[in-house]
């Protein structure tokens, strides 16, 4: 064995990194995102936070940043891709391309953005400040490369991929996407291979109950909800309750059923690895419509065979 090879076994390079970064660590089924304590992050130049929520999978990870009114954050370039979530206030992001090409989007709250990815961007926030939280697949790529100066020090000119992000739009509104009958509706944005869904529950109705295969992430965007998990049609049933600014997970291999006894519209967007343009996995080819792939442990509980507390949950 080489004499300077690291011998320990069962490393965390995700962990050992954001407990080397010093900022703030939160962790639960459901995080307020409004509410959570920020500290100064030397990287990005801005306040933040590192939320791990229960049921996250190993795909992703989600990063809160707060900007003082009229506060720049610092330029930073890496080669994982983002979608940025606005909580509160407004900005505006410079981004730099690989050619040299710059391009300024803005953004208010409850807008989603992104950056194309490896391209240099610095956020700067409006007159009343702005806190956004990042869901990244970070958390996956530090995991496979574990080298932090790969991530973040890659000169690589990735002309292509950026060209194909700005064509496909920076900025969605998923306030003005048009209500779908289908529970899940993919953003276009960026053309990213992280995917972000949004579903519309119509007043006083629910989803059907699907079995979910990788962990996801859930923030509420309008109006107020809850969802329900289990494992199967007898197991213990776990509720989460949702707004805007709430961030919660979906655990992998669990039956997940999402509720509105609200009297106006609610919306959540669910963000995974695997998008629409870019499905990664099987199971999201066949969220999107492929039926030619078999997702293994796919299903859907019908109407007619919900757990009773599902039936009761609207009153």
């Amino acid at each position: 064995m080489h004499p300077d090879l690291d011998t320990k076994f069962m490393v965390d390079p995700y962990l050992n990194w954001v407990k080397a970064e010093g900022a703030p660590i939160h962790e639960g089924a459901a995080l307020d995102l409004l509410a959570l304590d920020v500290k100064p992050w030397a990287r990005f130049g801005m306040k933040g936070a590192v939320c791990h929520i229960d049921g996250r999978c190993d795909y992703l990870t989600a990063f809160l940043f707060a900007l003082d009114a009229g506060q720049a954050s610092a330029p930073v370039r890496h080669t994982y891709e983002d979608v940025f979530y606005v909580l509160s206030g407004n900005g505006e992001t410079q981004i730099t391309l690989s050619d040299g090409y710059e391009i300024t989007i803005e953004w208010g709250e409850k807008k989603l953005f992104a950056v194309p990815i490896n391209a240099t961007a610095r956020h700067k926030a409006g007159s009343s400040g702005a806190r956004f939280v990042a869901l990244s697949d970070f958390r996956y790529l530090m995991g496979l490369y574990r080298n932090e100066a790969f991530l973040f020090g890659n000169t690589s000119p990735l002309h292509g991929r950026q060209k194909r992000a700005v064509d496909a739009g920076l900025v969605v509104d998923p306030m003005q996407a048009p209500v779908s009958a289908d529970e899940l509706k993919p953003l276009a944005l960026a053309d990213l291979s992280v995917g972000v869904d949004l579903t519309t529950i119509g007043a006083k109705s629910s989803t059907l109950a699907r079995r979910q295969m990788q962990g996801r992430h859930i923030l509420g965007v309008d109006g107020q909800g809850f969802s329900l998990s289990f494992s199967n049609q007898t197991s213990d049933i776990r509720r989460v309750d949702w707004r805007h600014g709430m961030l919660f997970g979906l655990k992998g291999m669990q039956f997940h059923q999402h509720f509105n006894a609200g009297s106006a519209p609610a919306r959540f967007v669910a963000v995974e690895l695997g998008s629409q343009s870019s499905p990664m996995f099987r199971s999201r080819r066949s969220t999107f419509g492929d039926a030619s792939v078999y997702a293994s442990g796919a299903a859907i509980i019908p109407r007619d065979q919900e757990r009773p507390e599902a039936r009761a949950a609207l009153g």
